[in-house]
């Protein structure tokens, strides 16, 4: 056995090694042989067995070597403390959900570090199972070629609190799985091309930053939980017929959502009884929700929810209220700061910032399709101008705005952030989109001024 003493005050760890040359040539026969402390070092080859780390040591591939289920069960089960496992392609778990079986299952293996592996052919890719403070970095997983009821979860946390999951890219699984594990921050990964791109229950107190969630049939929905922080997320082309929610909020209290991209998505927010606590209040700002068929969609019942410097750009609507009615019982400015409307059509005399006159989301095709979904169909059709060619011209018609803003912006707020943003669009085609959205709107706003001031109207 090749073995090397460490220094220090781990003298008596040692390092093993396993490669097609020996000494070792069984990842499982090296762990068999090391105790807790020891480093087991993996050189290249495949290696086609299942792999149980019962004791804490590093488990270290060089050259990425392979690990091979061979469409059998779970490839690498970790049930001890502390443990790392690093550098490795694993592939081909079983397929059965019924047993879950994953390329990497954490089994109360807290305070353990799963880093810089690629995953492919699996089921489950990372599944954390009682297992806190725990840290998945820098990992790549791709899923079986399956249909979606049939495909596991890219990343799943379960009792896993004050868990980091970091720079990770998830394809073709089902969902990014967050149950009953708080105090957790999720930065810089990206989802795609599953079910859920987040699917998130009963944690608290956790942090979202720098994700891109895109091409799911659902962003992201989260539910029952509080203290949840977003910042600087992209929820883009989220499509599915059903849903295809950016994201969607159910029973959460006290969320901050701040300079996210909700964009070509089929709902870009959707809001449930959220906030759920009779005190508690949810903050959305500065956010960028733009070129989606329906910008934010609440219930009718939702309030506490505050809004202001959002840009709600060129939805196709820009709030729904889902069944009718108004929301009224949400703020839609704050320190005389509200929110930017593309289809504002007010004027900014003084050159502050401003709209001079209130935005009103008040068509009344859109009262009618909020009532009644199954008429969105006509949307674009002449039907729709009629309705509100009427709406215009006769004001009885004229239903209570759905929103009110007295304090409209004129210009959109485009965070940094987004202007040279990875993640399926440039930031630049982003900002030319705007620019061509508020030129005109600049326009009109200068044709008006110039107007009054020629009448010596003030």
């Amino acid at each position: 056995m090749a073995a090397s003493a460490a220094s220090g005050g781990e003298a008596l760890a040692k390092t093993l090694f396993v490669s097609p040359g020996g000494p070792f040539y069984s990842i499982q026969e090296a762990i068999k042989r090391a105790e807790s402390g020891d480093t087991v070092v993996v050189r290249g080859g495949t290696y086609r067995e299942h792999v149980v780390l019962d004791k804490t040591l590093k488990l270290i591939g060089e050259g990425r070597p392979v690990i091979d289920g061979e469409g059998r069960g779970t490839v690498v089960l970790i049930k001890a403390p502390r443990c790392t496992l690093k550098g490795f392609k694993i592939t081909q778990t079983g397929s059965s959900l019924t047993t879950e079986d994953s390329a990497i299952l954490l089994d109360s293996a807290e305070e353990s570090t799963v880093e810089d592996n690629h995953l492919e052919d699996v089921l489950f890719g990372i599944y954390l199972k009682n297992s806190p403070r725990t840290l998945v970095r820098n990992n790549v997983v791709v899923g079986k070629k399956l249909d979606m009821p049939n495909r596991g979860d890219g990343i799943r946390l379960w009792y896993s609190s004050e868990t980091r999951i970091e720079n990770n890219f998830i394809t073709q699984t089902r969902d990014l799985v967050i149950w009953f594990s708080s105090k957790t921050l999720i930065v810089g990964n990206t989802v795609e091309k599953g079910r859920y791109g987040l699917h998130y229950m009963y944690s608290n107190d956790n942090t979202f930053e720098d994700n891109v969630f895109r091409e799911n049939l659902v962003g992201g929905f989260l539910m029952y939980s509080r203290d949840i922080r977003f910042y600087h997320n992209v929820f883009a082309h989220n499509q599915g017929l059903a849903s295809g929610y950016g994201i969607g909020f159910k029973d959460l209290d006290n969320v901050v959502a701040e300079e996210n991209l909700f964009v070509d998505n089929r709902v870009g927010l959707y809001l449930d009884n959220s906030p759920h606590l009779i005190d508690s209040w949810n903050e959305i700002r500065r956010n960028v929700i733009a070129f989606n068929d329906i910008g934010a969609s609440l219930m009718p019942s939702i309030e506490r929810n505050i809004f202001f410097e959002n840009s709600f750009i060129e939805n196709t609507e820009q709030i729904e209220v889902r069944g009718g009615g108004t929301l009224s019982g949400n703020r839609w400015y704050v320190n005389g700061r509200g929110n930017h409307w593309s289809d504002y059509v007010g004027y900014d005399d003084n050159g502050d910032g401003i709209g001079d006159i209130p935005y009103l989301a008040e068509s009344l095709f859109e009262s009618i399709i909020d009532k009644y979904p199954n008429l969105r169909v006509f949307i674009f059709s002449p039907v729709s101008q009629a309705i509100e060619f009427a709406s215009k011209t006769f004001p009885v018609m004229k239903p209570e705005p759905k929103v009110v803003d007295k304090y409209p912006l004129v210009k959109p707020i485009i965070p940094d952030i987004f202007k040279a943003r990875k993640g399926g669009f440039s930031g630049s085609f982003l900002t030319v989109s705007i620019i061509l959205v508020a030129f005109p709107l600049g326009f009109y706003t200068y044709l008006i001024r110039y107007g009054r001031r020629r009448s010596g109207y003030r």
